[in-house]
């Protein structure tokens, strides 16, 4: 589950507890108010059928309308210290509803519809609120019995529970929403950091992410990436030196051993073993070299990325190079096929570009067989682009093969690599420059016999 999914659920979780919460305390408050209301009306209710009572029985004459009058629209009875019934009103002596001596009040359903009381109801059963209260006045004790219709607050309550509940649906949903948004705009820096971060690799270690200057815990994360990264592109550097530094020192002594060898086998009087044993030395030297001027090559290429830059027929380079081959592929028998559609002027480093050539004409006539076909092809694309193909019939190269031909010492034959020869950098040293000069290579292999390096360099826009 993504971050930004269980970001947008704990978000609606915890929205929706304390919705749910508030919601219930609200409920609650709202089904004790009206009865705090009606306790309020009820007491002054009292108070007053008790005050007029008091003053009734003191003038010696009780007035029954005067009662009668104070008490409409509400269930009354008004008793003595002794419990004897002194009043009851209209509805009283209708409807009969139990006392109890509670210090709250209490509802009693009945059948009765509302609207006989109130004539804007509708006919829902009505039930009546009651309280008893003890009122003293002038030195006498009253209980007064008192009540009043009221709606049917149970269904009320049904009706408020449904609409919290609809309310707490449509709040649930537009929470979700929100925390969604919400959640993907506090991971945006997390999604451009990692995008940032795939954009780095060994070949751009001096790229940095650029901080948000928020000074929070992003900028923490930004801070501690960009460091590890210097400490990378320090370590990547260093190895590359050192490598640089190595095949440079080796290659004078190894230069020296080769020459030593073959003076030593210009002599004539030499037996027979001892000259095999130096021919296989001074080709074993012959291939330290070329490992040697290999790994200066890719370590110059590693170390100065820069390019000289001019502008040259891309088409006579080509040609020139296929010049140094004709004796290697008379000798194994190898035919050469050039198709060059015109001259093709290209701005880039003609000596790269020339390694470039070299090394793909003689990694197709080394994994080539006698009696085979090279094709060179240079073209211009649709888009201006110009496209470099160089074709040889081979052994076929699996998937696999073909997915890490690029990488540094890597070769596919590796069970006949020493009658290849080659030391599996051309190929890595080829795919860098194309790089530096801003192109894309891909390579093909066919089940027909045909492997083709295709090579991709597009205008460069001022």
């Amino acid at each position: 589950m993504k971050i930004r999914t269980r970001i947008t659920l704990w978000a609606s979780l915890a929205g929706l507890v304390s919705t749910a919460v508030l919601s219930v305390i609200v409920f609650l408050w709202g089904l004790e108010t009206p009865y705090e209301f009606l306790d309020q009306e009820l007491e002054i209710r009292a108070q007053t059928m008790a005050n007029e009572m008091g003053r009734e029985q003191a003038a010696g004459e009780l007035h029954l309308e005067i009662l009668e009058l104070f008490s409409r629209l509400y269930w009354t009875k008004v008793y003595d210290a002794n419990g004897r019934l002194l009043f009851a009103s209209e509805l009283a002596r209708r409807i009969n509803l139990p006392k109890k001596m509670w210090d709250q009040g209490y509802l009693i359903p009945t059948d009765i519809p509302l609207n006989q009381f109130y004539a804007e109801e509708d006919d829902q059963p009505a039930g009546f609120w009651n309280r008893v209260f003890i009122v003293p006045v002038d030195g006498a004790i009253y209980q007064v019995h008192v009540a009043r219709p009221v709606e049917n607050l149970v269904g009320e309550s049904i009706e408020s529970v449904l609409v919290i509940g609809a309310a707490l649906l449509v709040s649930t949903l537009i929470l979700i929403g929100v925390s969604y948004l919400v959640a993907g705009k506090i991971l945006h820096p997390i999604r451009e950091i990692n995008r940032l971060t795939r954009e780095i690799t060994a070949r751009t270690l001096e790229k940095r992410i650029p901080l948000t200057n928020n000074h929070d815990e992003i900028d923490q994360l930004i801070a501690s990436l960009n460091a590890m990264f210097n400490r990378l592109q320090h370590s990547f550097r260093r190895q590359k030196e050192f490598i640089a530094n190595a095949a440079h020192e080796l290659k004078t002594p190894v230069t020296l051993l080769r020459l030593s060898v073959e003076e030593t086998l210009q002599h004539e009087h030499l037996p027979a073993p001892i000259q095999e044993k130096l021919l296989a030395q001074e080709r074993a030297l012959a291939r330290i070299g070329l490992l040697i001027k290999n790994l200066l090559d890719l370590s110059r290429l590693e170390l100065r990325d820069e390019l000289a830059r001019e502008l040259f027929s891309l088409t006579e380079l080509f040609f020139s190079v296929t010049q140094e081959f004709d004796a290697l592929l008379y000798e194994q028998d190898i035919r050469l096929v050039c198709c060059f559609d015109g001259v093709h002027l290209f701005a880039g480093d003609r000596e790269k570009m020339r390694r470039v050539a070299i090394n793909l004409l003689d990694n197709a006539v080394r994994y080539n067989h006698r009696g085979g076909e090279i094709r060179c092809l240079l073209a211009t694309g649709d888009s201006g682009e110009t496209i470099m193909t160089v074709a040889n019939t081979g052994p076929f190269i699996d998937q696999t093969d073909l997915d890490r031909i690029f990488d540094q010492f890597y070769r596919c034959e590796k069970s006949r690599s020493a009658a290849h020869g080659g030391v599996g950098l051309g190929l890595t040293i080829v795919k860098r420059i194309v790089a530096l000069h801003g192109g894309r290579i891909a390579v093909e292999s066919g089940e027909d016999g045909w492997n083709a390096f295709r090579l991709l360099f597009f205008p460069r826009r001022s």
